[in-house]
């Protein structure tokens, strides 16, 4: 009787054991999943970002205007005898 309630026992302990690793593993699965998730949505963010530019380009009838505004907010050319400040305080 006392095998039994032994062997009862281990049964018992075992399938509490792979239980709880299961959840273990269910919950690190979870925080994976969120993380690519945020990831994921980040990355859809700057491509719509992105493609609204590129829809913008397309539509621009004077590209001298586009070529000018990239060459001052990516490249930060001036014209002659112009001053451009940045400001530094968001950096």
């Amino acid at each position: 009787m006392k095998k039994i309630f032994n062997i009862k026992i281990i049964a018992v302990l075992c399938v509490v054991t792979y239980l709880t690793v299961s959840l273990i593993s269910a919950q690190f699965d979870l925080m994976t999943k969120r993380q690519q998730l945020a990831s994921l949505s980040q990355q859809q963010q700057r491509v719509e970002m992105e493609t609204e530019d590129i829809r913008h380009v397309l539509e621009i009838e004077d590209e001298a205007e586009y070529v000018e505004r990239i060459a001052r907010e990516k490249l930060g050319y001036a014209n002659p005898n112009e001053t451009v400040y940045k400001d530094i305080q968001g950096e």
